[in-house]
């Protein structure tokens, strides 16, 4: 008789995800939105969070560890008009 032995699928929440890749900065260091945005889709391709989501759990994640952000995200064609 074979016995497998089961072997628990993890499912990463996309926080662990943002929190993964957060892991390689330390306290005091700035994070790009684009690089950490390209390093979670590039981890898990069918992250199907906006996004807008993923920036909302990255600076909250980034400062909670005392690191600085940097908005650099959108294309110019995405940008808000300035108020003038």
């Amino acid at each position: 008789m074979n016995v497998a032995a089961e072997v628990p699928v993890v499912d990463l929440t996309v926080q662990d995800i943002v929190s993964s890749a957060l892991s390689k900065f330390r306290a005091g260091d700035t994070v790009s939105t684009r690089a950490m945005l390209d390093a979670i889709r590039q981890s898990d391709p069918a992250c199907g969070d906006s996004d807008d989501h993923l920036v909302e759990l990255i600076v909250m994640a980034a400062v909670g560890k005392t690191m600085g952000v940097v908005f650099d995200h959108r294309s110019p064609d995405e940008q808000l008009p300035c108020l003038s």
